[in-house]
């Protein structure tokens, strides 16, 4: 891969002096994109009570976030596709936004993705997905008069440089004849139940282990009059749908039958939520999160089939390593359906992190693990180096360090890559990938050769050759769990 998942940059705050905008004394802050490196400062001291944000609306020159104190804030790039993540420290998120999408396409940023980044210590996570013409500069001040965080790209004339002028709606409407509406619950191609709106909704989910049930609330909706609703046939995976409206919001259960279970996909539509259905069977391997070296999961005691999650690396606009037209992001993908595939012959269940050309960040892809409380997860991705290297090629396999099960996880698959390929052996090593230090199960990383390498890199387009690489892993993995059981 050309960089190991996706590079993150930081963003430098710095506090300068207070103005005045008329009688509203305004606390100036900016922050640009530097040089990689730079340090990150914190500019105020946290509060005692968490701060809430209550609502992010789109100003004519920028944005304007309702909350009731100037938070500290911290900031990061992603690179590939970029985008800017805000966290709001010691603030939590009003329920009424929580999980929402805010539809932007101006001023370089396409959208906005609001959720509570976690719970205790508080954090509120702005998630701004950039386009090409993003600013390299913002600005941010502070109304405390009124409660308004406002974002501004540094250089857009404005027309609103006066605090008073800016819409703020900081509560749920009320119930109204405009009201927004569930209107509708239908099942796509991709296997995936799908509830649509009237208009832009927020959510909050949760998942009863005990009953296999997965609750939406979905604040400030009601039920339509002419709801559509799907049949579910004798074979469905979903046992039962209720829809019930509770004050001014709508909850919707969804209860999956035993094998099956419910997660919340990739949202791409802000008027709809997907939920996506998987087939797990039943696992039983399971331990705390970051304990790798201690897990000890009776792996072979349980009745139902072993889930593996296969996890293509990249995807979307982020393609991972290229070379003359090719990208890592197909290739990879391409190896892991076959890698499915031939697990499920095998008798495993499969889950994989996508499959299709989506863009997916990295914790995404380990919840996905930690949620379906998978035995295995095996990262798919190819290589590169400099136009001087490209002699270089072969096999590497990563471990997170300290992982010894997810060490001997690595030598089985490796010895079985190189047996059954030739490639030339690299290794089996330690790294800090994202993905394989931050999943609790046996987690492992393939870097399946060197796309800067032409004679390599032609194999690696081979569907032939894919074939040969996904059964060599899929046998490594199998010979793994078998040596496993008791």
């Amino acid at each position: 891969m050309n960089q190991p998942y996706k590079r993150y940059l930081p963003l430098v705050f710095g506090l300068t002096a207070s103005l005045c905008l008329g009688t509203k004394a305004v606390a100036q802050t900016s922050f640009d994109l530097p040089l990689p490196n730079s340090s990150l400062q914190a500019q105020l001291p946290p509060s005692a009570q968490p701060l809430q944000l209550r609502n992010v609306q789109v100003s004519a020159d920028g944005f304007v976030l309702q909350i009731n104190g100037m938070p500290q804030m911290s900031t990061s790039r992603v690179a590939n596709p970029d985008r800017i993540i805000l966290d709001l420290q010691a603030t939590e998120v009003a329920p009424w936004i929580h999980n929402s999408l805010v539809a932007v396409n101006r001023n370089g940023v396409k959208q906005i993705r609001v959720a509570q980044f976690q719970k205790s210590p508080a954090i509120a996570r702005l998630v701004f997905d950039l386009d090409s013409n993003s600013p390299a500069s913002w600005q941010s001040s502070f109304d405390q008069a009124r409660g308004l965080l406002i974002l501004r790209p540094v250089g857009i004339a404005g027309t609103t440089n006066n605090p008073s002028s800016l819409p703020v709606t900081g509560s749920p409407p009320a119930n109204s004849s405009s009201s927004t509406t569930v209107d509708g619950l239908s099942f796509n191609g991709y296997g995936q139940l799908v509830i649509q709106a009237s208009r832009a909704i927020s959510y909050r989910g949760s998942l009863d282990l005990a009953t296999n049930t997965y609750s939406l609330t979905i604040p400030t909706t009601r039920i339509s009059s002419q709801l559509r609703r799907p049949v579910l046939g004798a074979n469905s995976p979903i046992e039962q749908i209720r829809l019930n409206q509770v004050g001014d919001a709508v909850v919707v259960s969804v209860k999956a039958i035993a094998g099956w279970q419910i997660r919340e996909a990739i949202r791409t539509n802000p008027q709809a939520i997907a939920l996506q259905l998987t087939s797990v069977g039943q696992v039983t391997a399971s331990s705390p999160k970051n304990q790798q070296s201690q897990i000890q999961p009776n792996y072979g005691a349980n009745n139902g089939r072993q889930l593996i999650v296969i996890d293509p690396g990249h995807g979307g606009p982020d393609v991972g390593a290229t070379r003359n037209g090719i990208y890592e992001k197909d290739i990879v993908l391409a190896i892991s359906k076959q890698l499915g595939r031939i697990l499920q012959q095998m008798g495993y269940s499969v889950m994989y992190t996508r499959t299709e050309d989506i863009d997916l960040d990295l914790e995404p892809r380990v919840q996905m693990a930690e949620n379906a409380r998978a035995t295995a997860f095996v990262s798919v991705h190819v290589n590169s180096l400099d136009a001087s290297a490209s002699q270089v090629n072969g096999v590497e396999t990563y471990h997170a360090p300290g992982a010894s099960l997810g060490k001997n996880l690595a030598e089985f698959v490796h010895q079985q890559i190189i047996a059954s390929t030739g490639a030339t052996d690299r290794g089996v090593r330690s790294a800090r990938f994202y993905v394989i230090r931050k999943t609790s199960m046996p987690s492992i990383l393939v870097e399946t050769g060197y796309i800067t390498n032409p004679s390599e890199a032609s194999r690696l387009v081979n569907g032939n050759y894919q074939e040969r690489l996904a059964t060599a892993i899929a046998q490594g993995i199998d010979q793994f769990l078998k040596s496993y059981r008791r």
